[in-house]
């Protein structure tokens, strides 16, 4: 019985540290990941209208949001930060940003690259608290980038 109370105690200072920090702006956080992401001055941020429409979201369950993705070229990145209204809705958020990965493979811009094609095939997706972040990046990009995520929320 010793045992399990020092366990239960070791669990409960472990919870305890890092917690996420909710207070960081998307704006904020986009700009700290972006310092992983080569060519991040190139993206630019979409719309409501696309969110809404090419993601097929429900902006009513997300406090904030943006959408970084590249207007041109020929190197495609994307990354997607999502601040929950309500950590209830998690799968929701994460079902949304799943279907538009799907919707964004079956429409590939063959402009791009066809090995720019692999990104969308390996995207990863990424819960912290009520924030949800996407991308679609090269993997050692993709995971710089959602490492700097846990990190920047667990200040």
């Amino acid at each position: 019985m010793k045992k399990f109370f020092c366990l239960l105690t070791v669990c409960l200072l472990l919870a305890s540290c890092g917690q996420v920090n909710d207070a960081v702006p998307v704006q904020i956080l986009a700009d700290a990941l972006g310092k992983e992401i080569d060519g991040y001055e190139n993206l630019g941020q979409a719309s409501s209208d696309y969110i809404s429409y090419c993601m097929n979201s429900d902006l009513s369950l997300y406090e904030e949001y943006i959408v970084l993705y590249p207007f041109a070229g020929t190197v495609y990145n994307e990354i997607g930060i999502f601040k929950l209204k309500d950590a209830s809705e998690t799968e929701e958020g994460i079902a949304e940003i799943r279907r538009y990965l799907a919707f964004k493979k079956r429409n590939w811009d063959t402009r791009y690259r066809s090995d720019e094609l692999s990104k969308i095939e390996n995207a990863v997706v990424t819960c912290e608290g009520r924030y949800l972040l996407y991308t679609i990046l090269s993997p050692e990009e993709s995971q710089a980038v959602t490492n700097r995520f846990e990190k920047e929320l667990k200040r």
